[in-house]
Formats: structure tokens, sequence, C-alpha cells
């Protein structure tokens, strides 16, 4: 009597996490969700020396502060730094494209590409840190 018991208590407790697992919102399996980010392989440059990079970007909904998509480009000592635009955190994958200004120092061909996904968490106190959620760096060509 006592093992049937014992049994049906475990068999019970084992259903209701699973239950609690898939149902829940926000529960173990939606947390993990990765944050991603890529660069693209080609980027664009004008010819008054304006960059344009894409990509795409993954990020958890469960994010709370605004979370910011930034890169660069560089050959040699020349580089182009890109101020990123808002990411939109629905666990969904995005595309981004973002465009600097001229006066980079960069020319058409091969350059060195980053992108950055960075949160802006506010949960340590006033003042917002920047958190670097993922990274990609890669080879890019730059194209007319």
């Amino acid at each position: 009597m006592i093992n049937a018991r014992r049994t049906m208590l475990i068999f019970t407790a084992c259903i209701a996490a699973a239950l609690a697992v898939g149902l829940v919102p926000g529960s173990a399996g939606a947390q993990f969700a990765p944050d991603t980010i890529t660069i693209a392989p080609r980027g664009q440059i004008a010819k008054d020396g304006t960059i344009t990079l894409s990509g795409t970007y993954r990020c958890s909904s469960l994010r709370s502060g605004p979370v910011l998509i930034g890169s660069n480009a560089s050959q040699g000592d020349a580089r182009a730094e890109i101020d990123g635009a808002l990411a939109t955190c629905d666990d969904r994958v995005h595309t981004w494209r973002d465009t600097t200004e001229p006066d980079s120092g960069l020319a058409p061909g091969a350059a060195r590409g980053r992108a950055a996904l960075i949160h802006l968490d506010a949960s340590n106190g006033f003042v917002p840190l920047p958190v670097i959620l993922n990274t990609h760096e890669r080879e890019v060509t730059l194209r007319r």
C-alpha cells in the first residue's frame, strides 16, 4: 500500500512538473531562447563613402529595457562605426540594415565587419549599463 501511494505521488508530481514547463508563460523553455545576430557577407559603399551593412538578429521577448544593434567595418586603420537601430525583441528573426555618414576612409573591397546585439540593462540601478548579448564578426566585401 505504501509503495502504491508513493508511486502515485511521484507520478502526479511528474505530470504537474511537465504541465508547468509546457503551459506557464515565461517557463524554462522560453527563457533560454538564444539572442543571435549575423552580419551579411556583403556591404555597400556609396561614391561619397557612405557605408551600409545588414544582417539578421533575434532576441528574447523576456528582455526588459531596450536592445540595440551596433555594427562597424574596418580596413587597416580605417574604420566606420555604425550607430545601431532599436531591436524588436519578440523571439522572431528580423533583418537589420544600418548606414553611416561618409568620411570613414573605407574603400570598395575586402573589410572586416562586426555586428553586436546590446541590451541596455537598468536592473542594477538608475543608469542603464550596456550588456553585449551576442556578436558576429566576419570578412565582408564592400561593393558600390
